[in-house]
């Protein structure tokens, strides 16, 4: 039996730098919706209010598994990186790929989290 090998083309380093700060723009933007739409309820929650004192301790709770999740992604991507380099060295467009694929799996936990609430408190679904 046949089986097809899919070649993928090398993304250009101006490409993977343009899907980064998309990335970081949308995430920037998700971020401010959701910090104008969350400070009314924690200055309810300031008050004495049960849904505002939820929503702050909801708010560290991520802030903290997003830390935690973004280090071990990094701490990952390092050890591949290396690991990478020792086995068979890279070219310069490979560390640039190498550095790229760093960033995203660093800022992937905070944009998702950033997206999901911007999606949440404004009740959007998506």
């Amino acid at each position: 039996m046949a089986t097809s090998r899919k070649r993928t083309r090398p993304v250009s380093a101006g490409a993977q730098t343009q899907a980064i700060v998309a990335e970081m723009m949308t995430m920037q933007a998700n971020a401010g919706l959701t910090i104008a739409m969350r400070l009314p309820i924690l200055l309810k929650g300031a008050f004495g209010d049960a849904r505002g004192q939820r929503e702050a301790s909801k708010a560290v709770v991520e802030k903290v598994s997003a830390v935690m999740e973004s280090s071990f992604a990094i701490g990952q991507a390092a050890t591949l990186f290396w690991w990478n380099m020792a086995l068979n060295p890279l070219t310069p467009s490979g560390l640039g790929e190498a550095a790229a694929k760093a960033a995203h799996s660093t800022l992937e936990p905070f944009s998702k989290r950033a997206r999901a609430n911007a999606s949440r408190l404004s009740g959007r679904r998506g």
